[in-house]
């Protein structure tokens, strides 16, 4: 009998990112996330190396956000900073919690 797909005792294929590093490369742009569990993942975003940054940044993180809302029902906000010239490194927080550090004047707060 094979396995079945999609129940409800399924589980998570990783914990709820924490931190994500994207690198450019040549044809594409390279990522890797690390999960809460110690887990993660890496992927690539085909593009030439001239894509601009900031579309690359939104094509992960809304890759990103689907799967943790799909798999633990939890919204997520990435702040990003540049790693080393061409490089960024995101820090993931729920979006509850980033909303909450913007109201006390924490990072992206006015």
């Amino acid at each position: 009998m094979g396995r079945r797909r999609g129940t409800k005792n399924e589980r998570a294929p990783f914990g709820i990112p924490v931190e994500i590093v994207l690198i450019p490369g040549q044809d594409a742009w390279a990522y890797r996330f690390v999960a809460d569990d110690g887990g993660g993942a890496c992927g690539k975003v085909r593009g030439p190396a001239d894509t601009a940054s900031d579309a690359v940044q939104d094509t992960v993180v809304t890759t990103l956000a689907d799967l943790t809302r799909t798999w633990h029902g939890v919204d997520i906000e990435v702040a990003w900073s540049p790693l080393v010239t061409g490089s960024w490194t995101g820090r993931i927080l729920p979006a509850a919690t980033a909303e909450s550090m913007r109201a006390d004047g924490g990072p992206g707060g006015s």
